[in-house]
């Protein structure tokens, strides 16, 4: 999922896919990939963040986060990606692009096959973690550019999904 996320009056756009387990992230921002663990700490605002392996506190407030104390001002929101467009406007292929270096270590499509947005297109390895990577939309899957066991880099393409005519 793609987010606008405005922190201290200066805007970022952020990716967030779900990792293999609960609580697992890859998440890019303004293109810089990191893998991220999250666990509630206490109640339902305080929680225990690893960020590529360096722990965090942050806690929920009513103006944005605290990160380990400091207070910043914070807003998101889910404006980005094909959920915004106009219906019956047509738009480009979906360009599914690896968030982070890894190994594809599954492919649960073919090339032609139908998928609905958030089904499961692969599976991608990276600091022993495994992430399903997830269809962007809803469409027709017109191009699988990698194969199971190939090393692949970030921004690499994976997969292209198109609009079903």
């Amino acid at each position: 999922m793609r987010y606008l996320a405005t922190i201290a009056d200066r805007q970022f756009v952020v990716e967030v896919q779900a990792g293999a387990r609960p609580g697992s992230y890859a998440v890019v921002m303004n293109g810089s990939s990191q893998m991220v663990d999250i666990e509630p700490a206490s109640g339902d605002w305080l929680y225990s963040m690893l960020i590529d392996g360096r722990s965090f506190t942050v806690a929920a407030t009513p103006d944005g986060v605290q990160l380990d104390g400091k207070d910043f001002a914070a807003r998101v929101q889910r404006s980005l990606g094909p959920a915004l467009q106009a219906p019956g406007v047509s738009s480009e292929p979906a360009r599914l692009q690896a968030p982070i270096p890894g190994l594809v270590v599954a492919i649960h499509v073919t090339a032609g096959q139908e998928v609905l947005e958030g089904e499961p297109l692969l599976v991608v390895e990276a600091m022993k973690m495994q992430m399903d990577l997830k269809s962007p939309r809803s469409g027709k899957v017109t191009q699988i550019a990698v194969a199971a066991g190939q090393e692949v880099a970030h921004g690499q393409l994976l997969v292209v999904v198109d609009e079903s005519k």
